[in-house]
């Protein structure tokens, strides 16, 4: 049986909460990236991009690690709102141990409910309804998106996807699972992706199978550059 001895240094050290390393829950990537987020000061500000340079796992290694520590409450996702309320982006708490969502000063969690478990509600159900079934569509296809593509770091690239969203029609969800698929299997980034949503507006693919359709390759068709130019619409 091998031992491990370990020596160590005094100085340049962080001091962690044990908890984490010995959570079976936690794959070693997890516990790597978690690690590196506690070694930085209380106030840095987290960009994936720049976690990445220290490791040298991919982007999505670096993502699916992150979705992981959200599952087991490490890490809390919160959304930020500026002084008119229009959505500006995500911020991410990071804990050594695993804990619940926080509440925020208005007594909301992120999805809505109150601190004592009930929902704020508006004397215009059906408006509620409408918007919350629209704010569902758009949280579910950003974290799609940050799951199988990147995170978006941009508050202005996440209006500017929000925006789109909200124009697909009712089948938003199923149509962004479409498009980012089909971009992270060509090796291409958030720019592509809103390029290819843009041109789908624009050719009323309002639908799944419509969306299934434009990436479809074409049977008679060798000629690459041209699937794409289809795919992306003729003034791409």
């Amino acid at each position: 049986m091998a031992t491990f001895r370990t020596i160590k240094e005094s100085g340049d050290f962080v001091t962690v909460h044990k908890t984490f390393i010995y959570d079976s829950n936690l794959s070693a990537k997890a516990k790597g990236i978690l690690l590196y987020f506690l070694s930085r000061p209380d106030d840095w500000q987290i960009y994936t991009s720049e976690v990445v340079k220290h490791m040298n796992d991919g982007q999505k290694a670096i993502n699916s690690g992150i979705q992981e520590l959200i599952k087991y409450k490490y890490v809390h996702r919160t959304q930020k709102r500026n002084a008119k309320g229009v959505f500006n982006g995500y911020e991410y708490l990071v804990y050594e141990k695993p804990t619940e969502m926080p509440f925020s000063e208005n007594g909301k969690t992120e999805n809505g409910k109150s601190e004592n478990g009930k929902r704020h509600t508006t004397n215009n159900n059906r408006t509620k309804n409408d918007l919350t079934n629209n704010n569902d569509t758009v949280s579910e296809s950003l974290k799609h998106i940050s799951n199988e593509l990147e995170m978006i770091q941009s508050p202005l690239k996440i209006q500017e996807i929000e925006e789109l969203i909200k124009n697909l029609g009712n089948e938003a969800l199923d149509i962004v699972k479409v498009a980012t698929d089909y971009t992270r299997d060509n090796n291409k980034g958030i720019n592509y992706l809103i390029k290819v949503l843009t041109n789908w507006i624009k050719e009323d693919v309002d639908t799944k199978e419509k969306a299934e359709n434009k990436v479809k390759p074409k049977k008679q068709s060798s000629n690459i550059d041209g699937m794409l130019d289809d795919l992306l619409g003729s003034d791409s």
